[in-house]
Parts: C-alpha cells; structure tokens; sequence
C-alpha cells in the first residue's frame, strides 16, 4: 500500500517512460494517485485510488486519481477510484482505452480534453459532480457506461458532450442524475441505444447541430428532451413514456411526431414551484399554444412503447425499466379501480 503525504502536483506513482504496467496497487494520496507524462502504451489496472480526505465536497483541492498528459495507447481498466478532484484525467492524446472502472464521489468521474479515436466503454459511475465530462473530442466511442446519481451540484450531468464531432454514444445508462446527457458545440455525432431514466432533463442540447438520436428511452424525465440555438439534429425512433402518440398502421411506430418543446422548462425556471403542474393538460396546453410558429426539434417516428426484453438482451436497462414498466401498470391499473369505485352506488 502507498500513503502519499504530498500535495499539490506530485502523486504517489510518478511515470515518464513508455510501455509500463501498474498493477493492484492501493494508494491514499493527498495529492494525485498517479501521474504519467508523456509515457506512452502503458497498462493501468486493477488499482485502488482513494483521498485520504474522503469527501467531495471540495474536489478542486485534491489531486486526480490518474493523471496522463501528452501520452498515447495507454489502457486503463477495472480499476477503483474514489474522493479525488477527477477519477481519470486525460489530456491529449489518442487511441486511449478507458473500460471497466468505477469511478465516484469526485468532481468528474471521467475527463477528457483533446482525446481522439479512442474508448470510454463499460465503466460505472455514481456520485460525481459529472460522470464523463468529454471536451474538444474526435472520433470517440463511450459505450456500455452506467452514470447514475450524479446531481450533488447544480451543472451535475452524467454526460457531458462539448465540442465532441464524429463519435459515437452508444448503450449507455443515464439514471437520476440532474441533467442525463449536455450537449454543447457539438456536431456529427450518432446517439443510439441509450437509456435515460429518472433524470430532471432526460437529453439537454445547446448550440449543437447534425447530430443523430436513435433507439434511445426516455422514461420518467421530468423533461424529456430541450434545446437551444440548436438546429438540424436528427431524432428517430426513441421512445418517450410521457408521449402519447397515434399508430393507425399498428406497426409501433406513431404516425404523430414527438416535438421537443422548451417551454416547460423556461416557466420552471423562473418559479421552481410550477414543478408541480408537471405533465398536467394546462401545462400541456400552454406548451403546445406557446410553442406555435417556433421551429423544435421533431422525433418523426417515436416508439408507442418500450420493448424491454430487447432492453434487456442488450443489457442495457434490464430490471430497471422492467421496474418501471411494473410500476406504471400497477398505477393504471389503481386509477381504474379507484374510478370505478367511484362510479359504483
């Protein structure tokens, strides 16, 4: 075990040289756990990370758990991080692979800037201010993560997305953080086959553009979807639970599309307490006579409902949505009894 009484800029590993392997080490530190400079091909995994101040209530003044700057084709999986300014920090570099770890209680559970044709797939992270905070990206595939819970400030999201082209945004679990995915600046990127559960804005866009949204589920946001100085985004074939479309052709497909509406959220910002009207038909028809003439972002083909075995299959969701799913009919079905207990005499 490493106990690292150093502050500031020095970590309990330090690396400048190319292909080394850190392996099941555990490290308290004061300052960052590791620290590689341009050290290339390096193998980071199975490690223990942790601050010896074990609060996130002033990340900026600890270190980050791995620290690499100006290194390339480094893999770091399956390690343990926790309480540290960001778990994981990367700064330019390329054919990174970042799998497997569990990240929490720091202020970015994963950070990239300046990162290219690389991976960020399969890592798991709870109780950051942000789980992947992804800036200045090219070429990026994040798959397979699960970011859940981060909302302990007010610019929480589980993804952050700025200025991120060309990558791919893929089977990712996005649970009741406050914003599920930001987007800003960014352009030519495909999301499909995510799961946005339980988040105050389910997908948040902003000045983003030519991105493409398919196969996503939108379940129990309190707001879907919003955008702002946004245009030629592309949504398809997501499913929103709170839509309530019209399939003539039975086919599961709406033939209604689902318009992404900001009026909801700019009322609630100015009073918090209309929070309570949510999803109620005067809100709804306030949205729908406030949002007339002004050009939304349109799901031409919504789902009319979620098919959780396939969810499931893909591991995806799994017993979440199937709790949802359980959830919601068991609401109906406590609606109807009540009203026709009411209509009995």
């Amino acid at each position: 075990m490493i106990k690292h009484q150093g502050e500031g800029d020095t970590a309990g590993v330090e690396v400048h040289a190319r292909s080394v392997q850190l392996e099941r080490l555990k490290i308290n530190t004061r300052g960052h756990g590791m620290m590689l400079r341009d050290a290339n091909d390096a193998v980071i995994r199975n490690n223990d990370i942790a601050s010896f101040a074990e609060t996130a209530a002033h990340p900026e003044e600890k270190g980050n758990g791995i620290d690499l700057y100006n290194a390339q084709n480094n893999n770091i999986m399956n390690n343990k991080i926790a309480y540290m300014r960001d778990a994981i920090y990367m700064e330019n570099g390329r054919n990174e692979t970042v799998q497997g770890n569990r990240v929490s209680y720091s202020r970015y559970g994963i950070h990239l800037m300046y990162i290219d044709d690389s991976q960020v797939a399969d890592n798991t992270g709870e109780f950051n201010f942000t789980g992947a905070m992804v800036m200045v990206v090219s070429n990026t595939s994040i798959s397979g993560n699960a970011f859940r819970m981060q909302k302990g400030n007010v610019n929480s999201q589980g993804i952050l997305l700025y200025d991120v082209r060309q990558s791919r945004i893929e089977r990712n679990v996005l649970e009741g953080n406050r914003v599920g995915i930001y987007m800003e600046n960014a352009a030519e990127n495909r999301l499909t086959d995510n799961d946005l559960i339980r988040n105050f804005v389910g997908i948040q866009m902003f000045r983003s553009d030519r991105n493409e949204m398919k196969h996503n589920a939108f379940v129990a946001n309190v707001i879907e979807a919003s955008e702002k100085e946004s245009g030629s985004n592309r949504l398809t074939g997501n499913y929103w639970d709170s839509f309530q479309g019209l399939d003539l052709t039975n086919d599961g497909i709406s033939e209604l599309p689902f318009s992404v509406r900001p009026f909801y959220q700019n009322v609630i910002a100015g009073n918090s307490a209309y929070q309570l009207f949510f999803q109620s038909p005067g809100m709804n028809f306030l949205s729908e006579m406030f949002s007339g003439g002004v050009q939304a972002a349109k799901d031409d083909a919504p789902l009319m409902k979620l098919d959780i075995q396939e969810a499931a299959a893909r591991g995806r969701t799994g017993d979440n949505v199937a709790v949802a799913a359980v959830g919601f009919v068991l609401l109906a079905a406590a609606i109807s009894i009540i009203v026709l207990g009411g209509i009995r005499t």
